[in-house]
């Protein structure tokens, strides 16, 4: 450690040992992050138009939260109970029939 500031010469200098590189972990929440941080400025703007104040934008975000949460336990307890490739389209097949999977299918594919 310095016992004083260090001149801008030095800190260059100092600098020399940072390495520059990336690893794929660090390249993934890079890119989560500029995805989630952008969508929820875009978003927060459009829900804040349409139910007019701060105080209702915080109680979406919060009830769309909750939403969000309950969904993804329910699709982790889902992908439990069938641990077969397909997602929705498995999940729909075993609730209903065949067909709804199929219309699934094909409504995502239009």
């Amino acid at each position: 450690m310095h016992d004083h500031l260090l001149t801008p010469e030095e800190a260059i200098q100092e600098d020399k040992s940072f390495k520059r590189s990336l690893g794929l972990l660090d390249k993934t929440m890079i890119v989560a992050g500029s995805m989630i941080g952008s969508g929820i400025l875009i978003v927060s703007a459009d829900i804040t138009r349409n139910v007019g104040s701060a105080g209702w934008l915080i109680v979406v975000w919060l009830l769309t939260g909750f939403m969000t949460l309950v969904a993804a336990i329910s699709y982790g307890e889902l992908s439990g109970m069938f641990p077969k490739a397909g997602g929705q389209y498995v999940y729909l097949k075993e609730a209903y029939n065949p067909f709804v999977s199929f219309l699934y299918g094909w409504s995502l594919f239009a």
